[in-house]
């Protein structure tokens, strides 16, 4: 006689609502950390482009001024003559890192990588410091650094190898290309304030950080606190708008309080963006507010 197969009951479990949370929330954590690391990444991608864009401006700067000290026949940066009185403008080189050479910003594809403010992700400050030297910085998002070189034309006083530097910086607010001029921003002549409420040496300078000699050779000493002064009285009696022109410090004190400066002559050029001043006969540049054994023992 066919006896039918005994029907096999199979029981199944289910996961209960606390389980299934438990997951998600795990999932959620795991994948937390795969997004910050893929951020880190992707930043530190960024900044390293950066950093190559200005290695390559500096580069091929200094190949396009060599052409003009083999040649004088030559044409540099596509169109500008070695035979002319005056070196390059800005605006050329612009043209021919942005448009000949194409370089992008790796921030952002719609912004140039030649800016006015440092503080631009992914910007080259492009500038000259004197007759003839370029000043070349970008600002590393990774280390927090302003690195910054100086490069010699044969327009400059005198033809010298490019000198470098770095320094600790920070970029307290997002810049952005399209700001406008006109607003006060992060480092800037309206915003200045002194590195330190110390001794030092002072320089009176203009908007664009170059010096004036009509007050003291645009040099003076300073005691402690003197910096947060306010010098509009005296800048008028010398015959200066204060609105136009400003007392700055440049080299600190030395642990003995002795006051020096290399700044005497006119041989300095401040920068507002990064308080950060320049010494014109030597190229190099410094962090203002620094005690002198500090600064000229670098």
């Amino acid at each position: 006689m066919f006896i039918p197969e005994q029907a096999v009951m199979v029981k199944s479990k289910a996961f209960t609502l606390i389980e299934v949370l438990v997951v998600m929330i795990i999932m959620g954590i795991l994948s937390s950390f795969g997004v910050i690391g893929y951020n880190n990444y992707t930043a530190s991608v960024k900044d390293t482009a950066t950093k190559s864009n200005y290695e390559t401006i500096n580069k091929l700067s200094e190949s396009e001024f060599a052409k003009c000290k083999l040649n004088k026949n030559s044409k540099i940066f596509n169109n500008h003559d070695c035979k002319s009185s005056a070196p390059p403008s800005i605006t050329q080189l612009d043209d021919y890192f942005t448009n000949s050479q194409k370089l992008k910003n790796p921030y952002d594809q719609k912004q140039k990588v030649i800016q006015n403010d440092i503080c631009v992700a992914g910007g080259v400050t492009l500038k000259t410091t004197n007759k003839g030297v370029f000043e070349t910085s970008y600002f590393s998002q990774k280390n927090n650094t302003k690195n910054t070189s100086n490069i010699n034309s044969t327009w400059a006083q005198k033809f010298t190898d490019t000198t470098s530097t770095s320094v600790s910086f920070a970029c307290t607010q997002t810049a952005s290309a399209s700001s406008s001029a006109s607003s006060v921003t992060v480092g800037s002549f309206d915003s200045y304030k002194p590195p330190n409420s110390g001794a030092g040496a002072g320089i009176i300078v203009d908007r664009n950080g170059n010096m004036q000699d009509k007050i003291s050779n645009g040099a003076m000493a300073c005691g402690p606190d003197c910096f947060t002064a306010n010098f509009d009285s005296w800048l008028k009696g010398g015959g200066l708008d204060p609105n136009q022109y400003k007392v700055v410090m440049a080299e600190g004190a030395s642990s003995s309080g002795n006051v020096a400066s290399a700044c005497a002559n006119k041989n300095c050029k401040y920068n507002f963006s990064d308080n950060t001043f320049t010494v014109l006969n030597s190229g190099k540049t410094y962090k203002a507010g620094e005690s002198i054994d500090t600064i000229y023992s670098k």
